[in-house]
């Protein structure tokens, strides 16, 4: 192991954003020279974290509910990626209870380097606190998932396979989106960042491919065979799709109203993506692509 390398610890290693961030760096020459991975899992043991060791990660246990593990997670680190899951706790309070709980014990082990935040949903408050740390600090908002598209999918009949993308009212087929594949893209923007932090230190970036209206969408699962159209629903029936799925009152209407917003005032409040794209060189991934590229797709199509 080269020790003359920087430490880059990479929380949510095992997941979609951190696995991307982590595999950006291990896949990079020029990156992997100037940064070693320590990639944070609660379980060292599971499949994709053994995966990242095989590539050249360091796996550290530590959970960013105990103090003490991320003291030892963070050590000697120069930068670090944070990133909570919502979905583990379904828990806003925990959540930001985790994201604080890094910043706090990055400032002092780090001596106040580079923390990367990702920001979704209820992370906002973490965003704030970061802030308030005055470290040095790059905030990145993510568009929505390319995979989004595929879970809101509502199937009509069996024979032939035909499904409605129902969103509710008031979308329109001309609203729209930011898109992104995470797996495929965040860890292009965060390895950008890494290597030349004077662009973008104590930044935000809105990330995404590019804008794509609901219209689009449709047209474009269309011409890759899938047999869809588009249906804007009440509010009551779309919340009614998400409580049969298993989704809780509260995030019913936290998707609601994200949806609403979007299709209202804008997802990113209208605020640009292009200063996120001029970060980086490489290619990002269409929606096309990354339907094309889908197993999950695939199925729909058979």
């Amino acid at each position: 192991m080269d020790f003359d390398t920087k430490v880059f610890v990479v929380f949510g290693a095992t997941g979609i954003q951190g696995g991307s961030v982590a595999k950006a760096i291990l896949d990079d020459s020029i990156a992997a020279k100037q940064f070693r991975v320590r990639a944070i899992s609660r379980d060292p043991a599971k499949p994709a974290a053994t995966a990242l060791a095989q590539l050249g990660a360091e796996v550290i246990k530590a959970d960013m509910e105990d103090k003490e593990s991320l003291r030892t997670a963070l050590k000697d680190a120069h930068a670090v990626f944070v990133v909570t899951n919502f979905w583990d706790t379904m828990d806003p309070l925990a959540e930001t209870r985790q994201g604080k709980n890094v910043a706090d014990i990055a400032k002092v082990v780090t001596n106040g380097k580079l923390t990367a935040a990702v920001h979704f949903d209820s992370k906002a408050r973490v965003d704030e606190y970061i802030r308030s740390l005055a470290i040095p600090h790059t905030i990145v908002h993510l568009g929505v998932y390319t995979s989004f598209l595929l879970e809101s999918l509502v199937p009509v009949s069996s024979d032939p396979p035909s499904y409605k993308l129902a969103f509710p009212e008031p979308a329109h087929l001309k609203a729209a989106m930011p898109l992104l594949d995470p797996s495929a893209d965040l860890g292009k923007f965060v390895k950008a960042i890494l290597l030349s932090p004077g662009r973008s230190f104590n930044s935000q970036f809105n990330i995404a491919e590019r804008y794509y209206t609901l219209e689009e969408m449709i047209d474009l699962m269309k011409s890759l065979g899938l047999n869809v159209e588009f249906q804007a629903i009440d509010q009551k029936t779309f919340k009614a799709s998400l409580a049969a799925r298993g989704w809780p009152d509260f995030l019913q209407e936290d998707l609601v109203q994200v949806i609403q917003y979007a299709a209202e005032y804008g997802y990113f409040q209208d605020e640009r993506i292009e200063q996120a794209h001029e970060l980086v060189s490489q290619p990002l991934t269409s929606l096309g692509k990354s339907l094309s590229e889908s197993p999950d797709f695939a199925k729909l199509i058979k």
